[in-house]
């Protein structure tokens, strides 16, 4: 078993075959220094402190994976997704985000069949978030923040993305492709920028195109309770 109170640097091919602990103010810094670096846990563990994803020389991949069960990031828990030198940033693990996942550099999420929740922060200011769910019965729930900065997207693609509330902002883009969107609450695009391709929306949730913003649909099915105050563009074979 581990137990991290301080700083950690996982760098290269590493692998946590035993129980996982982090305590608050602890570092577990994922790091590329000119090599690929792969790092996998093999059970679910929770972050008190901050897990680091980062480049320090060169341009090569970070990945961390995590092999089953989930990682929870707690309240007051963070995780970084830094620009550092460069290179891909993956994130192959079934998260529970109670606290913040901040990205400075694009992100891949993509473990298949897990059911991804956040119920604290995210922040997709300095980099894309690209989320693609496969397996079986995918999905992510957003109960929390999302702020998708001007210029930035989060893309989901497959699975189901339920939406149970929280604080959309920053002008961004949000794009679901090919999957089901659940609205257990009232979604309005006034904050972001919605674009929905061959999928289906439900409620019981009301979808509102707000005043001044554009609802782009292309082949997809509305089943949820739909308020057009804007421009709403539908594309292909969509119906409502």
């Amino acid at each position: 078993p581990l137990d991290n109170q301080g700083l950690l640097r996982a760098v290269g091919a590493t692998s946590f075959n035993g129980a996982v602990s982090t305590s608050a103010g602890s570092t577990l810094r994922v790091e590329s220094a000119g090599l690929t670096t792969n790092v996998t846990v093999a059970s679910g563990f929770t972050n008190n402190g901050t897990i680091e994803l980062t480049t320090t020389s060169g341009v090569n991949g970070v990945f961390l994976n995590v092999t089953s069960g989930t990682l929870v990031n707690a309240p007051g828990g963070a995780i970084n997704v830094l620009a550092g030198t460069g290179g891909g940033r993956v994130l192959t693990a079934q998260v529970d985000n109670q606290g913040t996942l901040f990205l400075g550099t694009a992100l891949l999420i993509n473990k298949p069949s897990a059911d991804h929740a956040s119920s604290g922060t995210i922040d997709v200011s300095g980099g894309d978030l690209t989320l693609t769910q496969s397996g079986t019965t995918p999905s992510f729930t957003n109960s929390g923040a999302l702020t998708i900065g001007v210029g930035r997207t989060m893309s989901v693609s497959g699975g189901e993305l339920i939406y149970s509330g929280g604080l959309l902002s920053g002008n961004g883009g949000l794009s679901l492709t090919s999957g089901t969107m659940t609205l257990n609450a009232g979604l309005s695009n006034a904050s972001v920028v919605l674009t929905l391709s061959s999928s289906t929306v439900n409620g019981p949730g009301t979808l509102t195109d707000a005043a001044g913003q554009t609802l782009s649909i292309t082949a997809c099915t509305i089943n949820a309770p739909l308020d057009n105050q804007g421009l709403l563009l539908a594309v292909g074979a969509t119906s409502f």
